[in-house]
This record gives C-alpha cells, sequence and structure tokens, in this order.
C-alpha cells in the first residue's frame, strides 16, 4: 500500500507538471471569461433591480435582499453539489446543463407574484444552475495552468468586472423599456449562452511514465507490459474524472464502461478515487489497477462494491485539510470577506438615490466598479505570478485598503467621490478572485485544491446568504447606509490583519531555521 499512496500523489503532482499552460488553455479561459461576464454581470448588478422590487413589493430593504442574497449565494451553497455532478457527468455536460437550468429559472421568475416565489425561482433554481458553469469554471482553468496560473485565473475572473460594466446600465435600459418581468426575460435569453462556453471544455491528454501509476496484478501470467508501452492519462473535461488508459505501438481498443471502470481488451482497470468532491481531475488522487483478465476481475469488483460506501470512494469531502491551520484561518478571513462581499453592488444604486443622485447614475458607479474591478483582477494576476511577489502579504494587504475604501463611503456626497471610494473596493478586492484559487494551492498542495475549494466555496455561499440581508437591517434599523458602509469597511481590515498571521509566522519560522 506504500507504493500506492506514493503513485497516488505523485500522479497528481505530475499531472500539475504537465499542464499545458497555453495553447487550448487559452480558449478555456476565453470560456471560463464569458461565464464569468454573464453570471456575475447578473449577480452584481442585481442592485439594479433591487429598487425596482422595492417599489413593486412594497417590501423592505432586508426582505427584498434575501432575493439577491440567495441568488448570489446558491452558486456556492450548491459548489458540492456541482461537484458531484461534475465528477459524473463531466465538466463540459455540467455547464451546459447548469447554462439551460439558469436560463429556466429566469424564465419561471417571469411569471412569479410574490419575492418567496421570486426567491424561489431566481434565487435557488437559477442560483444552482448558474453552481455548475461557476465551479467548472475555477477548477478547470487550474488544470490548464501552472506557471500562469495566476495570470490565467485573473484574466478569466475578469470577466466578472467587465459583466458588471455592460450588465447595469443594459438592466437598467432593459426594464425601462420592458419592465423587470420583460428584463428577466431577455437575461435568461443571454443567459442561455453558457452553453456555448461550457463546449470549450474539452479534455487534457498527458502521457506520463508506466512506473509511477500503474501497478499490474495478473494473476494467470507474470508478464510485464512491453517496456516501450507509454501509458497516458486522460484528464477528462468531457467524463468528469481522470482515468488511465495503456497506450502501445499497437494500442488496445479502450471501452469506457463507467466513470469508475475501463475495459482494455481482457483486462479489467479499476480507478480508485480519495475524493468525490472537484472536477479537477489533476488534484485528486488515483491509483489504476490492471486484475488479471476481465471475467476474474469482474467478480472482484462486484465483491468490492458493497464496502465502497465506507471506503474512500463515497467520501464526498476530506477534511483532514482543515488540519491545516493556515488554510482554517483562509476559511475565516474569506467568510468575513463574503459577508460584506456584496453590499457595494447591492446597496450602491440604492445609496446614490439616498444622497440625491439619478437612478442611472447609480447603475453608472457599478458600472465603474466593474471596468476598475476588471483591472485589479489583471494587475493582482500578473503580481501573483511574480516569483518575487509574496501572495499570502499580497493578500492582506489588498484587503486592508479594500475595507479601507469602504469604510470611507459614508463620506462621499457626490457622484464622483461615491465612484473614487467604490473605486478603490473594486480595484483591490480583485485580488480575492484573483489569488484565492492560488493561494489554496500554496497552502494544501494541488492534490487538495478540490476539497479546499469546494469547502471555501460552500463557507462563501453561507456567508454570502446572511450578510445582504444583514447589511439592510443595518440600514432599516438606523435609517442611513453609512453603518453598513462602516461595518463593512473594518470588518474586510480586520480579516486582512487576521490573516496577516500566515506570512508573519512563515517569517519567523526561516528566520530561526535560518539561525539554526
Amino acid at each position: 500500500m506504500e507504493n500506492e499512496d506514493d503513485c497516488s500523489s505523485s500522479e497528481s503532482e505530475k499531472a500539475d507538471d504537465t499542464a499545458p499552460d497555453g495553447g487550448w488553455g487559452w480558449m478555456v479561459v476565453f470560456g471560463a471569461f464569458m461565464i464569468n461576464v454573464i453570471t456575475d454581470g447578473c449577480s452584481y448588478s442585481f442592485g439594479v433591480l433591487f429598487t425596482h422590487l422595492l417599489e413593486y413589493f412594497h417590501a423592505d430593504r432586508s426582505s427584498t435582499a434575501w432575493v439577491g442574497s440567495v441568488f448570489n449565494a446558491a452558486p456556492l451553497l450548491f459548489g458540492p453539489v456541482a461537484s458531484i455532478i461534475a465528477k459524473r457527468f463531466g465538466f463540459r455536460k455540467a455547464t451546459i446543463a447548469g447554462g439551460l437550468i439558469a436560463a429556466s429559472g429566469m424564465i419561471m421568475s417571469v411569471f412569479v407574484n410574490s419575492l418567496s416565489a421570486l426567491g424561489l425561482t431566481y434565487g435557488c433554481v437559477a442560483g444552482f444552475g448558474i453552481s455548475l458553469p461557476y465551479l467548472a469554471s475555477s477548477v478547470v482553468v487550474m488544470m490548464y495552468f501552472k506557471k500562469r496560473r495566476s495570470l490565467a485565473t485573473g484574466l478569466a475572473e475578469c470577466g466578472a468586472g467587465v459583466g458588471t460594466l455592460i450588465f447595469a446600465p443594459l438592466l437598467q435600459f432593459l426594464i425601462s423599456e420592458y419592465g423587470w418581468r420583460g428584463a428577466l426575460l431577455v437575461l435568461s435569453a443571454i443567459v442561455s449562452n453558457v452553453v456555448l462556453c461550457g463546449a470549450l471544455f474539452r479534455p487534457i491528454l498527458i502521457h506520463r511514465n508506466r512506473e509511477q501509476c500503474i501497478t499490474v496484478h495478473n494473476q494467470h501470467s507474470k508478464e510485464n507490459l512491453n517496456a516501450e508501452t507509454v501509458p497516458a492519462i486522460q484528464l477528462d473535461t468531457e467524463n468528469g474524472n481522470a482515468f488511465e488508459s495503456v497506450v502501445e505501438k499497437n494500442p488496445l481498443r479502450v471501452e469506457r464502461q463507467s466513470t469508475e471502470n475501463l475495459n482494455i481488451g481482457k483486462r479489467y482497470m479499476t480507478v480508485e478515487s480519495n475524493s468525490l468532491l472537484g472536477g479537477s481531475m489533476s488534484s485528486l488522487s488515483k491509483v489504476a489497477r490492471i486484475d488479471g483478465d476481465y471475467k476474474d476481475s469482474k467478480q472482484l469488483f462486484h465483491k468490492q462494491t458493497k464496502s465502497k460506501c465506507k471506503q474512500r470512494i463515497c467520501r464526498i469531502v476530506d477534511f483532514t485539510v482543515l488540519r491545516e491551520w493556515r488554510f482554517v484561518i483562509f476559511l475565516i478571513s474569506n467568510f468575513i470577506l463574503y459577508l460584506w462581499y456584496d453590499v457595494p453592488y447591492v446597496f450602491t444604486v440604492d445609496r446614490a438615490l439616498e444622497i440625491g443622485e439619478s437612478e442611472s447614475r447609480g447603475a453608472l458607479i457599478v458600472s465603474s466598479t466593474g471596468v476598475i474591478h476588471t483591472v485589479g483582477n489583471i494587475v493582482f494576476g500578473f503580481l501573483g505570478d511574480l516569483k518575487k511577489v509574496n501572495r499570502s502579504i499580497l493578500y492582506c494587504v489588498s484587503m486592508w485598503i479594500t475595507g479601507l475604501g469602504l469604510a470611507l463611503v459614508p463620506l462621499s456626497q457626490d457622484y464622483l467621490s461615491f465612484i473614487a471610494f467604490d473605486g478603490i473596493y473594486g480595484f483591490f478586492v480583485a485580488a480575492s478572485e484573483a489569488l484565492s484559487c492560488v493561494l489554496v494551492a500554496d497552502i494544501l498542495g494541488i492534490s487538495k485544491l478540490s476539497d479546499g475549494y469546494g469547502i471555501l466555496m460552500f463557507l462563501q455561499g453561507i456567508a454570502n446568504l446572511v450578510g445582504p440581508p444583514f447589511a439592510g437591517w443595518l440600514y432599516d434599523s438606523s435609517g442611513s447606509y453609512d453603518n453598513t458602509f462602516l461595518a463593512a469597511g473594518g470588518s474586510i481590515i480586520f480579516l486582512g490583519m487576521l490573516y496577516a498571521t500566515v506570512p508573519v509566522y512563515a517569517k519567523i519560522r526561516n528566520n530561526l531555521l535560518n539561525v539554526k
């Protein structure tokens, strides 16, 4: 078993080492970018819809904010479910299905007559649909890149800023022309384009050394495989998992039986998985075995089936990642960030009306924040790939300035100052999107990325769910958005200080080691 464990860990490392770092990977980045344009554009422009829902349903801000809160939180809360679906059906199919479900949810929202029903159709159904491409677009980019991982992730995440830039004024125009129901109908057609983006997520084929990851158990002969045999691992975004096949000069016919089993000629291959969570198959530990001939292996497979659910194949999440204290600190800091993350997007238009600006100018402030956010994603993606830059310190400093920008918003009493302070937030909060996935890989290693990122997404979803309604309650209780933005800014500054313990500890530890 020791050799198998070594093989398991070396596989994810090998797959990571041989990431294409270009080629079709840039088309994958483009697909992820467009998915973020559409999904995040809808999410971050909810503030435009928010004011019209307030007027139409005559509800308070806290109750109305629940609709956007559920919609923004659902892609994260359904992250583990989306991971299992991607594992079973593959990134491409999951993304296409997600686009169709999200579009259907928005179509159903056109016919509802209450906020609770809107929360179900727009929030839960459409939000669940978005969770599938949201997960796939994040993980697939990581599979295709290693050296340029931060840059590729940053470019893909730029879609959030571009989407905010486009969708805020677009939604304002659609509502003015067709009402909020007609606007949602048009949005459903736009969201359906996620289907085309998902078609870009095609598999990767990586050749590797036979000795590292294939153990041959031939009960009937001790023949060795041909020394010139070259196995290949396909990081299969089509079928959602990695499988290995033996590619010889005269390749045997490989017939796919399921996501867990293969027929290779007369030999039977079983692929074991440490975790079902996540679609990043470069991060899942796999050991492929050829267990004698097909007949014997089939019997062995049926004997093992009953115990699989008690073994590692049915472990949905590997919670051992929570033993890493640095990851726990990162989870806490991200929870705090996402508790307040949507405050500028949900309440900016309403606050613009509060200080005497028009609704169209409020939408323009949101769009301007999106433009600045796009630039921030590119900048932090580039900085994150520089060898001389400590990503943890970069993240901490960015969060301090992000919180400062929000805390200064109450000082803005006109259009330009509001754009300036919201712009500070938009630029520096981009560090979270560009660096989060990479920081998880830095802390846990690429082999644990899927499990760590899945847990992170779930906690972000909980924070997204309760954050906007709580921020709306602060307004309802005080009659002003000042307390909302001050609380948001102070909390984000605190999380930057909290996570600063990670690079400080690393620095002290390195100094002690150097002294010894």
